[in-house]
């Protein structure tokens, strides 16, 4: 054999082997590991401390800072992601957004420092309104994302529906929703000028034209909506299961919206929520492998890290929200009233209490009803008697709502208080309440009298059910003074009473500054329950310490 020949065969083994060496046998180099973080529902935490009692908690942006910068300093190649309700919630928005705007928004400020890739729109960032929202986009150094929220005649363009990042060298794309369900919490002047898509079908026109149009090695969804059910149906507020089941091309899902912590795969997708308020970070490891010059997901997990004790506050974060809590903590000391009794939220599921007929009395001599309609509180809500302050009126109202005068029937005073029994289980059943309901979606209602009796089925519950003394017929009518979150749909009772008619009289002011003046007007104020409803069996008050939350 010649030397020309031997030499000629050495370059064609040579080349065969490194054929097979990049594309049969991957090198470590065409491995790449990509780590994504996950907050969500953030409603402006800073401190790991309870706001209204003061107490320390393992949440809030400064204990959650920690985790994302240890996090980070493993892996690299990460990406920061927020799924929404993040500039409302906490006293210190609403000093900003009315009192300081001259300020930079607090969580925006933090996540501008950690360097956060994108964050999907929730409902309460729309509860400032839309110039609002447009303002601290603007402080943002990254893409407020909504595919879904399209524009309809008077708007002024919409939001970015998603961006791309370059991680390692595999091309990233992050797709933003909101929940649909919008126009049943905010008012409709919040978001003026847009419409709410289906997120479902949404995606399945989108995600497959970002695989192929933007070459898209990994797609990553944040959504401001919950998991949801299956199999689901359009317009649901709360779709992420529904998305995994029917749409392809997508590699994590990021959720956000009903507070709690999930972290699950369907059809091999992982699902994560960061639970709420920083009380979880959500963390996603991808295995990307380079195949023919594009990367793809060979493997993924998920989990969700909590802060803990030792968990120590970051020292940025605190010096970039210093003036602002200084400024929040001045007002929420503004002095109150003088409280001849405790108000406590333990009871009010119980029976009528002094924390409740406040609440009544000052929805019914705001909008003139007859009736009020006012939520379970929660049950860690406790405001001593003595001296009291802004503070602590503050965590009854925490949200942004008005107060609204309705007319419904007596079948449909019936029906509401039909639909709100369902928190309860069967009196005779371990647990007292039904953890598929929300506390803040079961409604109790003062200015008549009433029995639960929770041995019943719902639907058959109410008895006893009289206005004055006398017993409701369904042909009377009523005023009922309720929060505007309720009118809109909030909780789903207009839809379970058939209430479509328009509101009587909507208040100009906020139920919280409605409250602040109550309170503020007087010296002193001491409370009394009516005690016009009650629960048969009666409750024991052991098992609802052991089990409201």
């Amino acid at each position: 054999m010649t030397h020309q020949r031997i030499t000629g065969l050495l370059k064609t083994c040579c080349a065969y082997f490194l054929v097979l060496l990049l594309g049969g046998w991957p090198l470590s180099a065409q491995e790449l590991k990509l780590q994504v973080l996950g907050t969500t529902d953030m409603h402006g935490h800073v401190l790991a401390q309870d706001t209204y009692s003061l107490q320390p908690e393992n949440a809030g942006w400064a204990k959650l800072t920690t985790l994302i910068r240890q996090a980070k300093a493993q892996n690299t190649n990460t990406v920061l992601i927020d799924s929404g309700d993040t500039i409302e919630g906490e006293p210190i928005n609403y000093v900003r957004t009315r009192l300081r705007p001259d300020l930079n928004e607090p969580s925006i400020a933090v996540m501008n420092a950690l360097g956060y890739s994108a964050m999907a729109i929730g409902n309460h960032d729309f509860n400032w309104g839309v110039e609002v929202l447009r303002g601290v986009e603007k402080q943002a150094k990254f893409p407020f994302l909504s595919a879904n929220t399209i524009v309809v005649k008077g708007g002024k363009g919409p939001f970015v529906p998603w961006t791309k990042v370059n991680v390692g060298g595999a091309t990233v794309i992050i797709v933003g929703f909101t929940t649909p369900g919008i126009p049943n919490w905010e008012e409709p002047e919040n978001y003026a000028g847009m419409a709410f898509q289906d997120i479902v079908e949404c995606a399945k026109t989108l995600i497959p034209r970002l695989r192929e149009k933007e070459k898209a090695d990994v797609i990553i969804v944040t959504m401001h909506s919950g998991l949801g059910t299956l199999p689901g149906q359009v317009g649901d507020e709360n779709c992420a299961l529904r998305l995994a089941d029917q749409v392809t091309g997508i590699d994590l899902i990021l959720t956000g919206h009903t507070h709690v912590p999930i972290s699950i795969q369907h059809k091999g997708v992982p699902i994560l929520q960061a639970a709420a308020h920083g009380r979880a970070l959500a963390v996603a490891d991808l295995t990307l492998q380079k195949n023919q010059g594009r990367w793809r997901v060979m493997a993924s997990q998920g989990r969700l890290v909590q802060p803990t004790v030792e968990t120590p506050q970051d020292a940025q974060v605190l010096e970039l929200t210093a003036v602002l809590r200084a400024a929040t903590e001045t007002y929420l000391n503004t002095a109150a009233t003088n409280l001849a009794t405790d108000l406590d939220g333990r009871w009010c599921r119980l029976e009528d209490t002094p924390l409740a007929q406040l609440l009544h009395v000052v929805q019914r001599q705001a909008t003139g009803a007859q009736l009020s309609a006012v939520s379970w509180t929660s049950t860690h809500i406790f405001i001593p008697a003595g001296p009291t302050s802004i503070r602590q009126f503050y965590s009854l109202q925490p949200y942004e709502n008005q107060l609204a005068r309705i007319r419904i029937s007596g079948k449909q005073l019936r029906d509401y208080l039909e639909f709100s029994a369902k928190g309860y289980n069967f009196s005779h059943e371990p647990e007292l309440f039904n953890k598929a309901v929300a506390y803040y979606d079961v409604d109790q209602i003062d200015g008549c009298a009433y029995v639960l009796d929770l041995s019943q089925p719902v639907g058959k519950r109410v008895k006893n059910l009289a206005f004055q003394g006398q017993p409701v017929r369904d042909e009377q009518t009523f005023s009922l003074a309720l929060s505007t979150f309720r009118l809109r749909g909030g909780g789903g009772y207009m839809s379970a009473i058939g209430f479509v008619g328009q509101p009587e009289f909507i208040t100009p002011q906020l139920a919280r500054n409605l409250l602040f003046s109550y309170v503020l007007n007087r010296p002193s104020l001491a409370l009394a329950p009516v005690n016009a409803w009650r629960t048969i069996p009666a409750l024991d008050r052991e098992r609802i310490m052991q089990q409201a939350k």
